[in-house]
């Protein structure tokens, strides 16, 4: 153990060299001031660094390993579990490339700067999913307007039916265009799909 500089008696380990460092196991290192290595092999090179575990090391400055062969290798970053890997600053890492872990019992988010859980992830993809839904139909509402014949020339009024289908989603309109002057022409209709009626009305004059 070294106490403020003194290098002292450790459990028969000479491993604290750091100022105000502690080592406790077999070859175990804690070079950093104010480090603390605790295992067989672990080794906290780092200032302020935290080691727990056989072969865990920290060479971030503040960095945590807690596991067997955990590594903590950025500032103030983590490494929670056997073999997880925390190579970038001010990170927490559960696993390492190929060997991850999901995180379990995470109560949902409720500050800004909370994580989510899965029931919160769903419960977004529903309501996207839903808007989706509504724009597809929408979309099809509107195609299925546009394909209602206009009225001819010489002629006063027209009444007619069209189908749209987009993304899946399908919906038919009933419309008409009545020709009030030879200048003037009002058209109207509604379609209707899954999930609502669209409607819509339209004025011109020409001249």
């Amino acid at each position: 153990m070294n106490d403020n500089g003194v290098q002292q008696a450790n459990y028969n380990n000479d491993g604290a060299t750091g100022v105000n460092a502690l080592a406790a196991g077999v070859a175990a290192s804690a070079s950093g001031t104010d480090s603390l290595a605790v295992g067989h092999g672990a080794n906290a090179s780092a200032n302020g660094a935290t080691v727990i575990g056989a072969n865990a090391l920290g060479t971030g400055v503040g960095s945590v390993a807690l596991g067997q062969n955990a590594t903590a290798s950025a500032p103030n970053s983590v490494a929670l579990g056997s073999g997880s890997v925390a190579s970038e600053a001010n990170t927490v890492s559960l696993g390492s490339a190929g060997n991850e872990r999901r995180l379990t019992n995470v109560a949902p988010g409720v500050n800004p700067t909370d994580g989510v859980n899965m029931s919160q992830l769903n419960s977004v993809r529903n309501d996207i999913g839903s808007v989706a839904r509504k724009a597809y139909s929408g979309v099809a509402g509107a195609v299925a307007l546009t394909m209602i014949p206009d009225v001819d020339l010489g002629k006063s009024f027209m009444i007619g039916i069209g189908s749209g289908s987009y993304q899946g989603y399908a919906a038919a309109a009933i419309g008409f265009t009545a020709r009030l002057t030879d200048n003037l022409k009002l058209r109207g209709g509604a379609s209707l799909s899954g999930s609502g009626t669209t409607f819509g009305v339209g004025i011109g004059y020409q001249w």
